[in-house]
C-alpha cells in the first residue's frame, strides 16, 4: 500500500490519465495526432519529474497546473499546447485516484484471498477438535474449532464480495470537462482554467 500511494506513483498516475485523455481527443479528432503520440511518449515519471513538478507547484499553488505545466515543457513541436486539453483539475484527481484505489483493493483482495485460504484450511483440518461454546461472555454448548474457522472463513470471504461491489464503484473514470459556462471559451485547457 505504501508504495501504490507513494507521491512517485501517484504521480505517474496522473500522468497516465493525461495520456488517456490526449488518446481518446486524438482519436475523436480533437488534437493532432503529432500531439497525442509526444504527449503519451513523455507521460512518465522518466521526463516529468516530483521535483520539478514540486518546484513549479511552489510557484502556481495549484498541484494539476504545475503537472501540466511540466509535461508540456518536456513535449516537443507544439504538443504541450493540448495537454490537459478541455480537462478540469478534478477529472484528472479523480479518474487517477480510481486507478489508486483499484490497485489498492487488488492487494487487499490478495490478502483476504490468502486469508480465506488459511481459513478454510483450519476449519477443515479441526472439523473434529470440540471447544466450549460461548454465547453472551458464557460457556454454551460445545462446538468444534472447526465450526469457528468456518465461520471466520465465511466472514472474509463476505469481505470479499464488498470488495469486489466497491470496486465496481469506485474504480471508475470521468471526464466532464469544464463548463463553458464557468470557463469561458472552450473551457479548461488551452486559454481556458
Amino acid at each position: 500500500m505504501k508504495v501504490i500511494w507513494e507521491a512517485e506513483n501517484k504521480l505517474q498516475k496522473m500522468l497516465d490519465v493525461e495520456a488517456a485523455l490526449a488518446q481518446a481527443e486524438g482519436e475523436l479528432g480533437i488534437i493532432p495526432e503529432e500531439a497525442v503520440s509526444e504527449i503519451v511518449r513523455k507521460a512518465s515519471t522518466e521526463f516529468v519529474t516530483l521535483e520539478r513538478v514540486n518546484e513549479i507547484e511552489r510557484e502556481t499553488k495549484h498541484g494539476i497546473a504545475s503537472l501540466v505545466k511540466a509535461l508540456a515543457e518536456q513535449c516537443e513541436g507544439d504538443a504541450g499546447e493540448y495537454v490537459h486539453f478541455g480537462a478540469t483539475s478534478n477529472d484528472i484527481v479523480d479518474t487517477s485516484n480510481s486507478l489508486l484505489l483499484r490497485e489498492s483493493i487488488s492487494v487487499l483482495r490478495d490478502k483476504f484471498a490468502g486469508l480465506l485460504e488459511v481459513l478454510l484450511e483450519l476449519a477443515d483440518e479441526n472439523r473434529d477438535r470440540v471447544c466450549i461454546g460461548r454465547t453472551h461472555g458464557q460457556h454454551a454448548l460445545p462446538t468444534t474449532y472447526g465450526m469457528k474457522f468456518a465461520l471466520w472463513a465465511d466472514e472474509v470471504h463476505r469481505h470479499l464480495e464488498r470488495l469486489d461491489a466497491c470496486s465496481e464503484r469506485l474504480c471508475v473514470g470521468m471526464m466532464t470537462g469544464g463548463r463553458r459556462d464557468h470557463c469561458g471559451p472552450g473551457g479548461g485547457g488551452p486559454g481556458g482554467p
